[in-house]
């Protein structure tokens, strides 16, 4: 599920962490020779300033003005950024040549764990282009770290549900799709079709115009006759996730060559409650909405909007 993207979001989550709060926000100081040029074709940018780089504080300033719409609160900051060296200015790892931008949401987390990122983000017209310093810390660990960053887009958030949100809307019936609607929907080609191998891999194929469910959509492809699962149990499955507007695969534990293990309570809502009741040896096909899975656009380099999985339930703990 993680490509390319997971190797820079631990480091943005460590920033996050790192430095809120502290530092002279937007005011350039130790970065006002900072010089961003955007590559051509999507290439990362150029990065000059003056050599070494250094500062004091965690210092976080504007270098470029977008000309887009500004970045509003509660909206997702889709962002490209890039590690460089403070030293020489080489880039040693960067996203503007990934698959997908990463997602920051501008909200009341982002301004209480990275006031300085929150600051920035806010009102940041899109196509800014964006310089961080964060020094080194002898007395935490923290290493010295430099990064240059460009906003993208800015996307309206859809937070996935809270596990209280979740559960009161299974329990007054409002979070799955009814049966019978489920039937027909697969009757009139309107669900993701599933196909297998001979070796059990599937293959999922999106129906042209799908739209995005309101409900859970729970389809039993092959009902097992082992034990039930429950809500608070730990599953052993195989499983195969493809986003719905594209079809594209973007976690897969056949890829890997084995299954997963995971209690129901420590995963999306989508999976806790489409998987809730289903017997092991059990092949499911759940259809979440955007609120059961990680949102949209989804935080870091989590998948966004509606998603697809096809199950495959090895055992029941």
């Amino acid at each position: 599920m993680r490509k390319v993207l997971a190797i820079l979001l631990p480091f943005l989550l460590f920033l996050t962490a790192c430095s809120g709060g502290e530092g002279e926000g937007n005011d350039a100081g130790p970065l006002s020779s900072v010089k961003i040029e955007r590559g051509e074709d999507g290439a990362a940018p150029t990065v000059e300033f003056d050599k070494p780089l250094s500062a004091e504080d965690p210092t976080l300033t504007r270098v470029n003005n977008g000309d887009g719409a500004e970045v509003a609160a509660e909206q997702t900051a889709m962002i490209r950024l890039a590690i460089v060296n403070p030293e020489d200015g080489s880039i040693s790892q960067e996203t503007y040549t990934a698959e997908q931008a990463e997602g920051i949401a501008v909200d009341e987390n982002l301004k209480t764990g990275n006031s300085q990122m929150y600051d920035a983000l806010l009102g940041a017209p899109v196509g800014s282009d964006f310089a961080y310093y964060i020094p080194a810390d002898e007395e935490t660990g923290r290493e010295e770290n430099f990064l240059v960053f460009t906003v993208t887009d800015a996307k309206d958030t859809v937070k996935p549900l809270t596990q209280d949100e979740a559960a009161a809307r299974n329990a007054d019936g409002s979070l799955l799709m009814a049966p019978e609607e489920v039937e027909s929907l697969s009757a009139d080609g309107k669900l993701p079709e599933v196909t297998f191998a001979e070796d059990g891999t599937p293959t999922v194929t999106i129906p042209e115009g799908a739209e995005e469910p309101e409900k859970l959509i729970v389809k039993v492809l092959e009902e097992g006759d082992g034990p039930v699962l429950e809500a608070s149990g730990t599953v052993v499955a195989d499983y195969l996730g493809v986003g719905l507007r594209d079809g594209a695969t973007f976690d897969s534990s056949y890829e890997r060559g084995e299954p997963a293990e995971f209690p129901l309570s420590n995963v999306i809502s989508g999976w806790t409650y489409g998987l809730a009741g289903q017997k092991a040896g059990s092949k499911v096909l759940l259809v979440l909405p955007s609120e059961l899975s990680y949102g949209d656009p989804a935080a870091g380099s989590s998948p966004s909007g509606p998603l697809v999985f096809v199950v495959d339930i090895q055992e029941v703990k």
